[in-house]
């Protein structure tokens, strides 16, 4: 089978496409909602066009808060005498 891809929106670095089995978009024969990234690969695959545009949103603030913080060393404590 398939699958045809319909832009909705672009927000950001991302992509969020209506995805139905026929070649015309019909908005009542769209059976899931992809995300994509800006080189058009896939990296969510969403049953509502809700879910998806929440993971729009989790994307963009992980591209604007990177998560990645460097290690911190832990030095043991001390006893003092």
């Amino acid at each position: 089978m398939t699958d045809y891809s319909h832009p909705l929106f672009i927000k950001g670095h991302y992509q969020v496409v209506a995805l139905t089995s026929e070649e015309q978009y019909e908005p009542e024969r769209v059976f899931a909602y992809a995300v994509l990234n800006s080189a058009g690969a896939k990296l969510r695959h969403e049953l509502t066009l809700d879910d998806a545009k929440a993971w729009v949103e989790v994307l963009i603030e992980k591209d604007r808060f990177p998560t990645s913080t460097p290690p911190v060393s832990i030095r043991p404590n001390r006893v003092r005498r």
